[in-house]
């Protein structure tokens, strides 16, 4: 494609056909116009192949990668008919164009412009009636793979999302649904009450310094000249103004529809993934303004191109390597085996977040490890179809007191006229229900999807969900788990030696959430743990302010220590602020000799607690407002405080 954008149009599309030979053969003749350079191509390809956007996607089950294959595809067959005029390359496009669809929308942003633009030059060999209908019915044939889906709803897979058996329903329901994403919102990437508009100079900012010094080896800028040098030569008939038309078309039109909130870092990962498309273009420009730039300095020639397109690559490829190296990345699989593992029989996990449901659906259905867990993904169960197609895939009776969740059972738009059923009437219908002879437990992870009343501790009316390491455990409120229950419990929670390296997964990734998700878990459980310490009250000493389950507070300082350790060396302190602040608590209850005496007589409590609550303060986005009483604790150095 990048040779291909500096081949002059057909002598029979320009002006005086004798000329028009002589100027091919010219342009030809010199330096072949690029056509044929081979390792320009070399350079431009491997540019984008291994930079690291493209080359975390082209190892992903995802998408994008077929998606980039598609718009290749358009894209040189738009080059052939300019080259060549034969009508079959158009028809050709318009198969790809409707199998493109068929796996993602956006590939519409380019096949747009792109269409327009061969309509308009081809307009004496394509606007007639029998050719576009033959375009028209190949676009058709292309989209045949959404047929598909009408068989698949009726043999829906555990986790398959929506109901496509019919062509329309109720407003959830129906292929109609699923094609135009209503579910999310069409024309949209997210559905949540954050999404944001009008971030078009935000988008375009954030793509134009990530391409620059990251996925382009400070290339980028090439692309400037690459763009200059295709209409200088081309003008605006050739394939270099389709391509820019098509690129600057899509970056508009997509960033200014696109309403991820960009200010998280997690969904900005997900927002970068679309713009593998316009790299496609951008790199082929890059490729044409660096080659025109060497050919100038005249370091173009037959027996340098070679070294310099392989040098340069192989800059590419080293400087990316190791960040792209996920050789023994088996973190996502590991973290849903953790989440899975040491569940009660005939378990029930009520679930939300992709990372967590897409981690435990993946070893059910394809390893279909631990089937007698019954997996509630509750964002899903806010739609009608999951009664009607997950359901039936559950190992073991689960009672829907109604056709769709909602928090305090509110109808929604998508809602049936009747029957939306809270998380506590699902919770009343369904704990303390056996299978055999075993009651059932009940867990949570990812936290609830909304509060229906009650407090902070208790979101849910009569239910308390108590950490027990990888998630938590629900139960009634006046029903909460005993001792030995909750030690047998967390016995099965250990934290990995061979967590995400946080300096090779940033905050875009999910390996890097994962690695905040087990840091957060140890957390709970610990500080759990420290409650439970607590509530079995003081000393049996009279006077004593001191907490008697010290054995236990130890325990739960070293699994918070070792959280600390861990925090220390990683890029990510400010987001794990409270786990220095519930260290700092934890010492303040661990007992002293002689209070009285501290600090002339050494407290080591009183020590860590400072130093854990400097940290906190040092590193916490909190006002000081917010921070009054950490405050009080480093700034009193000689006082002896009792924080049991």
């Amino acid at each position: 494609i990048r040779d291909a954008l500096h081949t002059p149009p057909p002598p029979s599309s320009r002006p005086g056909s004798e000329e028009a030979r002589g100027g091919v053969a010219s342009e030809a003749a010199a330096g072949s116009g690029y056509r044929g350079s081979a390792w320009a191509a070399v350079m431009a390809s491997g540019l984008l192949s291994f930079s690291p956007l493209i080359w975390q996607y082209s190892t992903h089950a995802e998408v994008f990668a077929m998606n980039n294959t598609f718009l290749a595809l358009l894209l040189f067959l738009s080059v052939r008919f300019v080259q060549e005029r034969r009508v079959a390359d158009c028809y050709w496009g318009a198969l790809v164009i409707g199998l493109g669809l068929s796996n993602q929308h956006t590939l519409l942003l380019y096949a747009l412009p792109i269409v327009a633009w061969m309509l308009w030059h081809g307009r004496k060999e394509l606007l007639k009636p029998a050719p576009l209908l033959t375009l028209a019915l190949l676009g058709l044939l292309g989209l045949t793979p959404y047929l598909y889906l009408f068989w698949a709803a009726t043999h829906a897979g555990m986790g398959s999302w929506g109901d496509t058996s019919t062509l329309s329903g109720w407003p959830a329901v129906g292929f109609w649904t699923h094609f135009f994403r209503k579910e999310y919102g069409t024309f949209a990437l997210y559905s949540g009450k954050e999404g944001e508009r009008n971030q078009l100079q935000a988008a375009l900012t954030l793509y134009t310094s990530s391409t620059f010094a990251k996925d382009s080896l400070f290339t980028a800028w090439a692309a400037v000249i690459g763009v200059g040098v295709g209409f200088r030569k081309e003008g605006w008939r050739g394939v270099s103004a389709i391509a820019l038309s098509a690129f600057l078309f899509y970056m508009i039109v997509f960033h200014s529809l696109a309403n991820l909130p960009l200010d998280k870092p997690l969904y900005l990962g997900v927002h970068m993934r679309f713009w593998m498309q316009p790299h496609i273009v951008l790199f082929a420009f890059i490729g044409i303004g660096l080659a025109c730039l060497l050919s100038f300095a005249n370091l173009w020639r037959p027996t340098v191109a070679p070294v310099l397109a392989i040098l340069l690559v192989g800059l590419q490829v080293a400087r990316n390597f190791e960040t792209m190296d996920q050789s023994n990345n088996l973190y996502i699989y590991n973290f849903g085996k953790d989440l899975l593992e040491g569940r009660g029989q005939n378990a029930v996990l009520f679930t939300q977040g992709d990372l967590v449901t897409n981690s435990i659906r993946y070893l059910q259905r394809c390893e279909k490890k631990r089937l007698d867990v019954a997996h509630l993904d509750m964002p899903m169960m806010t739609y009608e179809w999951f009664k009607t197609r997950h359901v039936p895939h559950m190992p073991s009776k689960i009672v829907f007191p109604g056709m769709q969740f909602s928090v305090n059972a509110v109808r929604l738009n998508e809602h049936r006229g009747c029957c939306p059923f809270s998380m506590k009437q699902l919770l009343d219908a369904n704990i303390g229900t056996k299978v055999g002879n075993a009651t059932r437990p009940f867990y949570l992870i990812g936290g609830w999807y909304g509060q229906e009343g009650g407090t902070a501790e208790q979101m849910i009316p009569g239910y308390h969900a108590e950490p027990i390491g990888m998630g938590a455990r629900i139960t009634r409120a006046n029903k909460r788990l005993k001792t030995k229950e909750f030690k047998e419990e967390i016995k099965g929670f250990k934290l990995r030696l061979d967590l995400p390296d946080a300096t090779k997964y940033d905050e875009t990734t999910w390996e890097r959430t994962i690695l905040e998700n087990y840091i957060n878990y140890g957390m709970a459980v610990n500080v759990q743990r420290m409650d439970r310490a607590v509530a079995k009250g003081k000393e049996d000493v009279e006077g004593s302010s001191w907490i008697k389950e010290q054995g236990e507070l130890k325990k739960c300082l070293a699994g918070l220590d070792t959280l600390v350790a861990i925090v220390r060396g990683l890029p990510m302190k400010h987001e794990m602020a409270d786990l220095f602040r519930n260290t700092a608590i934890a010492y303040g209850r661990l007992k002293c000799p002689r209070p009285d005496l501290y600090p002339t007589e050494p407290c080591p409590g009183q020590d860590k607690m400072r130093e854990m609550m400097t940290e906190f303060l040092r590193v916490t986005k909190k006002t000081e407002a917010e921070t009054e009483t950490e405050r009080i604790v480093v700034n009193n150095p000689t006082k002896f405080i009792n924080l049991g």
